[in-house]
């Protein structure tokens, strides 16, 4: 009896004991387990701090990134608009400067002032500059240089030694080769032709120079045979160059002008004489 008491006894003091023991260790487990805590949360805290860090110096990199590419196309702007400025200003001044260069000329050809040369007549010159230059640069002209030409002329003046006013005609050709006189640009030109009166049928036959003035005035003058001796042909008139080949486009030249003839011997007898009258010409280029 006493043996089992005290063996109840002692097992009652041992868990007892394990119980005190147990007791003591809880507030030293709580303070481990705050402890872990606390640094948990102080690792969660770094860590949010951190990918806040991250992301705001992603969103400032992307924002410094956005303005750079703004500022560059701003940039690119600003020049492309200094560009188109420029040009601008570049075809107003060459336009100003065609403008005044037709006023001169037509103010030179028509001998006016540049102030009585009307607005709209420099207009239509300076668009006859621009289809020449348009010409010029998309054909580029291959040209030998030679204009043969066909003239008719019908007489209105003569001498006393012819009985009736002659009818007839000439071909003409000019070759690029010529030399300057002052302002005048001469080519050398050969010519021959022939006509019809009642007693005579005369012919001529001559080599000399053609030439036109400020690109309206045409003038040509041969010394040959003029009838059965020596003789001058002079044709002066105006030339549609500029209408015909330029406004035109066509390959051809049309001149209207007076043509005379003076023969010092007509006949075959020494008779001196002369005859005049409206000429028109064809001329073709190569």
């Amino acid at each position: 009896m006493v043996k089992s008491n005290l063996l109840k006894i002692t097992i009652f003091c041992l868990v007892s004991s394990n119980a005190i023991i147990a007791q003591e260790a809880d507030p030293i487990e709580a303070a481990r387990q705050a402890k872990l805590a606390a640094e948990k949360a102080a690792a969660e805290a770094e860590a949010a701090t951190g990918a806040a860090i991250e992301a705001a110096a992603a969103k400032a990199a992307a924002a410094a990134r956005e303005k750079v590419i703004a500022d560059r196309k701003a940039e690119e702007e600003r020049k492309r608009l200094e560009k188109e400025a420029a040009e601008a200003a570049e075809v107003d001044a060459a336009a100003e400067a065609a403008a005044l260069e037709a006023r001169r000329k037509l103010a030179a050809e028509l001998g006016l002032d540049l102030e009585e040369v009307s607005d709209s007549t420099v207009q239509a010159e300076v668009e006859m500059m621009s289809m020449d230059s348009e010409n010029v640069d998309a054909k580029p002209s291959k040209k030998l240089g030679y204009d043969f030409g066909i003239s008719s002329s019908i007489g209105f003046i003569k001498g006393e030694a012819i009985e009736s006013l002659p009818l007839g005609g000439s071909i003409v050709a000019t070759t690029p080769f010529g030399f300057k006189a002052g302002p005048l640009d001469l080519k050398v030109s050969l010519g021959a032709g022939g006509y019809t009166v009642e007693s005579l049928d005369p012919v001529y036959a001559g080599i000399g120079a053609n030439s036109i003035l400020s690109n309206l005035i045409f003038s040509e003058t041969h010394a040959g045979l003029v009838g059965k001796g020596l003789g001058i042909r002079q044709f002066a008139g105006i030339t549609l160059d500029r209408l015909m080949k330029k406004s035109f486009n066509l390959p051809f030249n049309l001149l209207i002008g007076g043509e005379g003839f003076l023969s010092t011997d007509i006949d075959g007898n020494g008779i001196t004489t002369y005859w005049g009258g409206l000429g028109i010409r064809l001329d073709y280029s190569l």
